[in-house]
């Protein structure tokens, strides 16, 4: 019953970070709760077959079990394994991995050398003269002071704008903060995602311009919709320019606001190399990336194959690419605007490699059908979502070879895992 209290113990560890507790027959998913500890548990909503509840008193803790160093992670729900020693938090994320990836091979998981400060996007909802964290399952803000994931440069900026918005009596106007840093160029990008373009942020972009010279674009987006989606279709440039550059592994690359860009630089290279190890990509390989962004894999390939066609939806990104390749001087790349998930077959035909980083809904079953009618000969498979990789494999399984997968820890204390897999025709 809801508001009793039950002597539990942690059997296994959810998908998204929960505690699975049993109590007799009853199955209760506990927050914050570590696979093998045993505490008194508060039943807060029941369901049909399960409860949820919260820790009241940990009995036998884990010997796995940390102070968290985050004063709102409780509240915050952004890191789900805070209060985990990070070295656990690899076996936890490897345990799900196998789980979800039954019948394929799980090799351990790449760790990031330093799982602080690694966000290089954050996006800040502002309401009610709140600025933070949405609660996890909530529209609640949770505000914070440092956020340990995140840039400190962003963290430095969203401390002076919470006092400078409420002072000039102009928070209401704006929905988000979305701010993208450049690890390797140290280059700042801050929108405001505003309800009107009615809105005079002068002596704001001035301070902040002059505090910080690491921003280099200050962006207005317009979104005055009822809707979940954060950015709105027009912008206004308020200084600098709209776009900043960062740098990975010597390639220098153009970032727009609506492009996407891994968020853990370092990470980042450590996956692009193994794209290169595990493909084993030769001058000879004539080679399509799909889903290619603004090009950072498509040119990072490139420095070792015959040539590299991307092709992504995102105009902005495709714009991007295009000036990426040339910023870089690389000469075998071209870009292409199109919708990766339809109408791939001319693009597939006679491709050496195939390159897929899909978003977490995966890969269209045409597309799969394309891959399989083409006697596509090797596929690369990048992933953010590790069950439509699990449903996809299913799908190729029967016409591919499929490698041992190769997860990399590309979000450090959260319980998600960037996944490689390489497959080649049977």
């Amino acid at each position: 019953m809801k508001n009793d209290i039950l002597r539990c113990k942690c059997i296994d560890m959810s998908v998204d970070g929960q505690g699975i507790a049993k109590s007799n027959d009853l199955v209760v998913f506990v927050k914050e709760m570590i696979k093998g500890e045993t505490a008194d548990v508060k039943i807060i909503a029941e369901k049909k077959n399960y409860s949820f509840g919260i820790i009241d008193k940990l009995i036998e803790p884990s010997s796995h079990r940390v102070k968290s160093d985050c004063p709102i992670s409780y509240k915050c729900g952004g890191c789900d394994y805070r209060y985990i020693d990070y070295e656990y938090q690899l076996k936890l994320k490897k345990e799900v991995l196998v789980n979800t990836f039954k019948g394929y091979e799980v090799k351990d998981i790449i760790p990031d050398d330093d799982p602080y400060y690694y966000r290089n996007k954050v996006q800040i909802p502002v309401r009610d003269k709140m600025m933070g964290f949405y609660r996890k399952f909530s529209n609640d803000i949770v505000e914070f002071d440092d956020c340990l994931i995140e840039s400190k440069l962003a963290n430095m900026i969203i401390k002076d704008l919470k006092k400078l918005l409420i002072e000039k009596h102009i928070d209401s106007k704006i929905r988000h903060i979305v701010i993208k840093y450049g690890e390797g160029t140290d280059e700042l990008m801050l929108c405001f995602v505003v309800n009107t373009f009615d809105i005079d942020l002068n002596e704001i972009v001035d301070y902040l311009t002059h505090k910080y010279p690491q921003i280099k674009s200050v962006l207005l987006n317009l979104n005055d919709k009822k809707t979940n989606v954060i950015l709105g279709e027009k912008e206004k440039l308020l200084y600098g320019r709209d776009h900043i550059y960062d740098i990975f592994d010597g390639i220098k690359v153009k970032i727009s606001l609506k492009s996407f860009y891994q968020v853990n630089h370092d990470q980042m290279i450590k996956l692009y190399k193994k794209i290169y190890e595990l493909s084993k990509v030769s001058k000879d390989d004539d080679v399509l990336d799909l889903y290619c962004g603004i090009g950072t894999i498509s040119l990072y390939i490139a420095r070792y194959a015959k040539h590299v066609t991307g092709v992504e939806i995102v105009e902005a990104a495709v714009n991007n690419a295009r000036d990426n390749a040339k910023t870089n001087n690389i000469n075998n790349c071209d870009f292409v605007l199109a919708d990766a998930r339809k109408g791939m077959d001319t693009y597939i035909e006679n491709k050496d490699i195939v390159i897929v980083d899909p978003p977490r809904k995966g890969i269209s079953p045409e597309l799969i059908d394309s891959f399989i009618s083409h006697g596509t000969k090797k596929i690369v498979y990048v992933s953010c979502n590790p069950a439509t990789l699990a449903r996809d494999l299913d799908l190729l399984k029967d016409h591919y070879n499929v490698s041992p997968i190769q997860p990399v820890d590309m979000f450090p204390f959260t319980t998600h895992c960037e996944s490689l897999v390489v497959l080649e025709k049977k």
